[in-house]
C-alpha cells in the first residue's frame, strides 16, 4: 500500500496491532469519564480508519459486535450502537477508494458527515422512540466534529508501524 501523502510504500500491516489498537480505543470509550459532548468516541474513529485501510481485517461483523458491546456498557436500546457501527463501517468500506486517495484533510472533510452520523444517530432514535427530544443529545455533533479533527492524528499514529524507515539500507529488503 501507498501513502499517498508522504509517497512512501507503506510495509504490511500486523493484524495483531489491528486489533491491538481496536482493544486500546475500547478501552479508551469504556472510561467513566461520562458522556460529554466534547469526548470523542475513539472506537468509532479506529474503526472507520481501519475499515477504510484494511477494511479485509476489520469488516461490518466486527463494527456490529464492538457496538453490541458499546450497547451493553451504556445500558442503551440493545442494537442501537451496533446498527450505527455496522452501518459506518459499511460506508466507510464503499468510499475507501474515494477516500485514500485525498490528502489528510480532505479526508477530514469527507469522513465528517460519517462522524456526525453516528454521534447524532442514538439521539435521533430516542427522540422517534420516545417523543422527546433532549437537547442536550444534540451536543453530539460537536463531537462528531471533533472526532474529524483528530482524524490526522489518528492517521499518523495508526500508520505509524508501517511506515518505511527514513535512512533505507540498501543491504535490508524491507
Amino acid at each position: 500500500m501507498i501513502d499517498f501523502e508522504s509517497g512512501y510504500i507503506l510495509r504490511p500491516v500486523n493484524p495483531v496491532f489491528i486489533y491491538f489498537s481496536l482493544f486500546c480505543a475500547l478501552l479508551l470509550n469504556l472510561l467513566p469519564i461520562g458522556n460529554y459532548g466534547w469526548v470523542p468516541d475513539w472506537l468509532i474513529l479506529c474503526i472507520v480508519f481501519w475499515n477504510i485501510h484494511q477494511h479485509r481485517y476489520v469488516n461490518v461483523f466486527t463494527a456490529f459486535i464492538l457496538g453490541l458491546v458499546i450497547d451493553v456498557h451504556n445500558s442503551d436500546l440493545l442494537g442501537l450502537h451496533a446498527f450505527c457501527y455496522a452501518l459506518v463501517a459499511f460506508i466507510a468500506v464503499s468510499w475507501h477508494r474515494r477516500i485514500i486517495a485525498l490528502r489528510v484533510p480532505s479526508q477530514a472533510l469527507h469522513l465528517l458527515p460519517i462522524f456526525l452520523l453516528v454521534s447524532l444517530f442514538p439521539v435521533l432514535v430516542h427522540w422517534l422512540l420516545s417523543g422527546s427530544l433532549y437537547w442536550s443529545g444534540l451536543t453530539g455533533g460537536i463531537q462528531g466534529i471533533i472526532e474529524a479533527l483528530l482524524w490526522p492524528m489518528a492517521t499518523r499514529i495508526l500508520l505509524a508501524p508501517q511506515r518505511r524507515p527514513i535512512d533505507v539500507d540498501h543491504n535490508r529488503p524491507l
